[in-house]
């Protein structure tokens, strides 16, 4: 019997040809050490994006940054006026493609509080889907027990929706800052989340918890881990594979619902400790995209 070929994709960027289930998945680092790792630079990575949109898989191109920012705990904003002391570690997660003639660009930003036990504690998650056709904004906020979800789109059926969960049941798409700060804390077994956003958005489905089924796998041997999540009822799987040590720096992913693709990417490079927003002008700009492999 001939092996699809994602099957094959999917083995190469997971690091395994078994994906054989391990107890203690990554090693426990020092709090101290975690925390030193994000003393004010961030951490730019670039995937190679397969993205399954209209029934054919698009290449594209993904990008992860992660950096520390002084974050306001009860507004949910940037402190910018430096009157706090609090921190949060910010995710922001592009994807950019093309369905034919027009282009689709994403992107989800995740506030989750720089903290050791932080699993189930992100504060805020926000996700806009652009393309030629209008676009879509959704925000979800943490406070007072629940977890409040707005909505806006221009699609009629989904304009204004308003949403909400119990706080203590996970989002998704806390779970990959989670990871970059104490993996072991995240469940596994049997657990309540709520889908990645841009997965509902892309379904067109409303943000309610779903049962799920979490564990660690093992990856490229004494060198990366993979935290997969497998829903139940809709058949979806998710896999992000991180290195097994600390910085926890996430390598690539995998996420397809049966034997069908839904996105992947495939790590091309990676600076750390880089102060981006001091990139701005023209030719010290373009001279870092070029080490990043990415377009003037």
């Amino acid at each position: 019997m001939k092996i699809p070929l994602f099957f094959l994709v999917a083995l190469a960027l997971l690091g395994t040809s078994s994906c054989q289930e391990v107890a203690n998945g990554p090693e426990k680092a020092n709090w101290a050490e975690v925390e030193k790792s994000w003393s004010g630079a961030a951490e730019l990575s670039r995937y190679e994006l397969k993205q399954n949109r209209y029934g054919e898989i698009r290449k594209g191109e993904s990008i992860l940054i992660f950096v520390r920012e002084p974050f306001l705990r009860d507004r949910q904003v940037k402190d910018e006026s430096g009157r706090g002391n609090f921190h949060a570690l910010k995710m922001n997660s592009t994807r950019n493609f093309l369905t034919g003639l027009y282009p689709y660009s994403t992107m989800v930003s995740v506030f989750q509080p720089l903290e050791e036990n932080s699993a189930g504690k992100a504060l805020k998650v926000t996700t806009s889907v652009q393309d030629w056709c209008g676009h879509v904004f959704m925000q979800s906020n943490r406070r007072d027990g629940v977890t409040k979800t707005e909505l806006n789109s221009y699609f009629e059926s989904e304009e204004g929706g308003s949403f909400q969960v119990k706080a203590s049941v996970l989002l998704e798409d806390e779970i990959w800052t989670a990871l970059r700060l104490n993996p072991l804390g995240l469940p596994v077994g049997e657990v309540q989340l709520v889908p990645g956003s841009l997965n509902l958005r892309f379904s067109h489905r409303e943000p309610r918890a779903e049962p799920a089924k979490t564990r660690w796998l093992e990856g490229k041997p004494g060198k990366t881990v993979i935290y997969e999540i497998t829903y139940p009822q809709s058949g979806r799987t998710l896999a992000i594979e991180i290195q097994k040590k600390l910085p926890y720096a996430i390598e690539g992913w995998h996420e397809s619902s049966g034997q069908t693709l839904i996105s992947s990417g495939k790590l091309v490079a990676r600076e750390a400790n880089l102060d981006y927003w001091n990139y701005n002008e023209t030719s010290r700009g373009n001279q870092m995209r070029k080490k990043l492999g990415l377009k003037p």
